[in-house]
């Protein structure tokens, strides 16, 4: 992963970063806990999961996620 101190939260299998969060977007969906909102779905970020740790770490590299 980019950042070595992120929030990570284990649930059996599998693994959540507490610092994304995902919308109902299909693509484009993880975003910073620093946007509320997302500007196309219009979800709040307090209405939704927190994202996947893998999956924000495959946004990294394909360098969606910055």
């Amino acid at each position: 992963m980019k950042e070595q101190n992120e929030n990570l939260e284990v649930h059996g299998d599998i693994t959540l970063n507490l610092m994304f969060w995902d919308c109902e977007c299909e693509k484009k969906f993880i975003h910073s806990i620093a946007e509320n909102q997302c500007t196309v779905c219009k979800a709040l970020e307090e209405d939704c999961p927190n994202s996947r740790a893998d999956e924000v770490e495959e946004y990294f590299k394909e360098g969606v996620v910055k």
